[in-house]
């Protein structure tokens, strides 16, 4: 017999439901079930009760004023689905959650659902499970969510414009660097050198921003970045935000975890033979989306964090003129936005969550 565990699936921002399948994630959940359900299972290394896929579903974002799916909308009122309102019986069977607690409870499983959400799907998550009083679509929260599993989820905000820098601007190692460059004492030129790697690791966010929230959907379709709400909503300090990161907001009974990537690069200058390093600088990448402060934490709540880190150490010696690293790619591991969901370490530790 399957095991009954409600499990409800809220992928983010301009993705759909095939989100978690083409990763692999839901199929991969259903098929180990509960490594962990016995002693002699873990020891014969014996895969665990599968779940119920009835019970395993995958929530929909519906469809927009101009017929397109609509997963570019209102945090609001994509939240609003998940309390059920206005949905026809077909979209309550995927979206809802009371119905999909007690359709957990008629198959002798917990009442309590577990959301899985990547990205904006666990802001959609904590604003429904705000809902004490019902807002302006009726929505409110009935108790009916045990745990919340948050991937990449931006809780303190992301700003889809900002670029990360490798090196910081201004300083006085900065400045000195630039100098020993002009007098003609460092022919490496670190300056350059740098200036190089940061520029290619700017493409990589960019080209990573641009894969989760392109700036247009083609040649004269409607802005799809700046022009919804949740560019504004998803800001940093927004309002809505600002609401939900107040303390208290989130449900006591609630467990909380947060999954989330954090790419660092620490970038060292360095006088050689004498050994005087002249900069040395951690930079902190996020997942090259949404920063990992960002989305390791829920303000105000207490949450479990699970972070993955891949730390680079890149060095610089002045006393190089031609030798030094340009390629940065083989740095990125697969942590970055797009393929958290489709990483095995991070199935593997959602999966153990699952008990």
């Amino acid at each position: 017999m399957p095991r009954p565990l409600p499990i409800l699936f809220i992928h983010g921002f301009n993705g759909d439901p095939g989100d978690w399948t083409d990763s692999g994630f839901r199929q991969y959940v259903i098929e180990q079930g509960d490594p962990s359900a016995s002693l002699e299972l873990a020891l014969n290394a014996v895969k665990g009760q599968a779940l119920d896929p009835d019970l395993v579903r995958q929530f929909r974002y519906g469809v927009a004023e101009d017929g397109t799916y609509n997963n570019r909308g209102d945090i609001p009122q994509l939240a609003a689905r998940l309390a059920g309102v206005g949905l026809s019986d077909k979209e309550m069977l995927t979206s809802s959650v009371d119905r999909l607690s007690a359709d957990s409870v008629a198959r002798g499983g917990p009442a309590g659902v577990t959301l899985i959400a990547h990205s904006m799907g666990g802001i959609i998550s904590r604003y429904y499970l705000s809902r004490r009083e019902p807002d302006r679509f009726g929505a409110v929260y009935r108790g009916h969510v045990s745990r919340l599993i948050q991937i990449a989820s931006p809780n303190q905000g992301v700003d889809l414009m900002r670029l990360t820098a490798l090196a910081p601007r201004g300083s006085l190692s900065w400045l000195f660097i630039r100098l020993l460059e002009k007098l003609g004492l460092a022919p490496a030129l670190p300056g350059d050198a740098v200036e190089a790697w940061e520029a290619q690791f700017q493409q990589m966010q960019t080209a990573e921003r641009d894969a989760v929230a392109p700036a247009s959907a083609g040649p004269g379709s409607r802005v799809l970045l700046t022009d919804t709400p949740v560019y504004q909503q998803l800001a940093p300090g927004s309002p809505l935000l600002t609401e939900l990161n107040q303390p208290g907001t989130m449900p006591a009974h609630v467990e909380c975890h947060t999954f989330y990537g954090d790419i660092r690069v620490r970038l060292v200058v360095a006088l050689r033979p004498a050994g005087r390093v002249l900069l040395d600088h951690a930079a902190s990448f996020g997942d090259m989306l949404v920063p990992a402060y960002s989305a390791a934490e829920i303000p105000g709540s207490p949450a479990t964090p699970h972070p993955y880190v891949a730390e680079r150490r890149i060095e610089l010696n002045l006393r190089v003129a031609a030798s030094e690293p340009r390629a940065l790619a083989d740095l990125l591991p697969d942590i970055s936005h797009a393929k958290l969901l489709s990483n095995r370490a991070v199935q593997d530790a959602v999966l153990a969550l699952l008990q």
